[in-house]
């Protein structure tokens, strides 16, 4: 068997394991997908390689809802359970090792799919034989390498999680924590242990964002939860505090009140002028105008601008904040300053970028005050120009914006009703 046709068949396999795990038949996976369950039944026996667009339909089926993944997640759960070990040392054995490669088979089977089933078998092969290279760190399970990889793999993760959609972002999130979990609950040397713990808290917070953008409330809270406490074992204030800023930032997009959370974060991040204080104040920001609060809003941001201003020019991620400008002003129903800042913020943003759909979403509200039915159909139409399974919650939530501000006699209209469904709330 060539290399290729294994490939297939390490997708097959991995295919007929997802479709039992969500209890459905081959005959009810392709009704799902659009496919002859003859087809299905090819492709989990490797005798058919299924074409782009159909694995592109599976991904959607089975990982929309992160069933699929949450088997992996869960797994490694389990690990970072661990990470407060005072009372009992973690110690290597053949039995963790075992675990660690089951969990590691579990995360890759979790992606198999959203990832591309023949690339996941060789993409295992690759991270496994990449972490046995380098000398680990006197006393520690990992090499500094390993650690300032995973520190560059989450931040690669967060600039993903503006073009791909939720379920794809998760699942490749799983990939990367299942290899970092089982390293925290080994008894680490004290700033390998706190390094690690930082690494950790950055994927504990991208994956509560992940799952909260899935309409999963609870595991989002739980992974939060991890986060601050991962956050504060760093030793990091900064971290600590941006970890409820992210927090914050996805909340405030449900009504939740996120302003005892943010004065935590603002109090962590200190009263000198830094990218971390600036994290609080901008969410607090876009609080305020959520919950109608505008003259407090404008106030904030004119705070949060002044501190990116006493900020060094050559500060690593310094640009101004046009989407907290957009929103206030768009609230408060000054067109000028509003598109004023969404023209700006087209020059930091490609198309593909979500931001540059929010601010198109800002655009249509701003529209719908003199004009509602212009308004909701460009709502309704930037919507549709975003496929469904990257309408995340900050999406919904923007495209909300619109029904704020249309005069009460719009309301009956047909466009602003199907705007009103597309954008209703889902059940955590």
């Amino acid at each position: 068997m060539s290399a290729e046709s294994q490939e297939w068949h390490e997708f097959g396999r991995a295919l007929r394991k997802s479709r039992k795990g969500h209890q459905i038949t081959q005959r009810q996976l392709g009704e799902l997908i659009g496919w002859a369950d003859s087809m299905v039944s090819r492709w989990e026996s490797g005798t058919l390689t299924p074409s782009a667009e159909a694995i592109e339909a599976l991904d959607s089926a089975l990982t929309a809802e992160g069933k699929l993944i949450s088997l992996g997640l869960h797994a490694a759960m389990a690990d970072s359970n661990r990470l407060r070990k005072g009372t009992v040392e973690a110690k290597a054995s053949t039995r963790d090792e075992d675990d660690s490669m089951e969990r590691r088979r579990l995360m890759r089977d979790a992606a198999a799919v959203a990832v591309g089933g023949a690339v996941a078998p060789v993409l295992a092969t690759l991270t496994d034989a990449w972490q046995s290279y380098g000398p680990r760190i006197s006393g520690a399970s990992v090499s500094q390498e390993m650690i300032d990889d995973w520190e560059e793999a989450a931040e690669a993760h967060w600039e993903r999680s503006y073009y791909d959609s939720p379920a794809a972002v998760l699942a490749a999130l799983a990939v990367d924590y299942a290899d970092l979990a089982p390293h925290l609950g080994r008894t680490q040397p004290e700033a390998v242990e706190r390094n690690l713990s930082h690494a950790a808290a950055r994927f504990s917070a991208l994956i509560a964002g992940a799952w909260y953008d899935l309409d999963n409330r609870r595991e989002a809270l739980r992974w939060w939860n991890r986060a601050h406490t991962l956050a504060d074992a760093s030793r990091d204030s900064a971290q600590s505090s941006l970890t409820r800023s992210w927090e914050a930032s996805h909340r405030r997009h449900d009504g939740d009140d996120v302003l005892p959370l943010l004065q935590e974060a603002r109090r962590l991040a200190g009263d000198r002028p830094s990218l971390t204080l600036f994290s609080a104040l901008r969410v607090e920001v876009q609080a305020l105008a959520m919950q109608g609060r505008t003259e407090e809003a404008i106030i904030a941001l004119n705070r949060a601008e002044n501190v990116l201003e006493a900020l060094p020019a050559q500060t690593p991620g310094i640009r101004p904040d046009w989407y907290s400008r957009s929103l206030v002003y768009t609230l408060a129903g000054d067109d000028r300053k509003a598109e004023e800042a969404r023209d700006a913020a087209g020059k930091a943003y490609d198309a593909a970028h979500l931001m540059s759909t929010v601010l198109e979403l800002h655009r249509a509200a701003t529209q719908a005050r003199t004009d509602p039915e212009q308004g909701a159909q460009y709502a309704l139409s930037t919507l549709n120009g975003l496929p469904a399974k990257r309408r995340d919650r900050q999406v919904t939530s923007s495209a909300r914006l619109v029904l704020t501000t249309l005069p009460e006699r719009a309301k009956a209209l047909p466009a602003v009703k199907e705007l009103r469904v597309l954008t209703a709330s889902k059940p955590a």
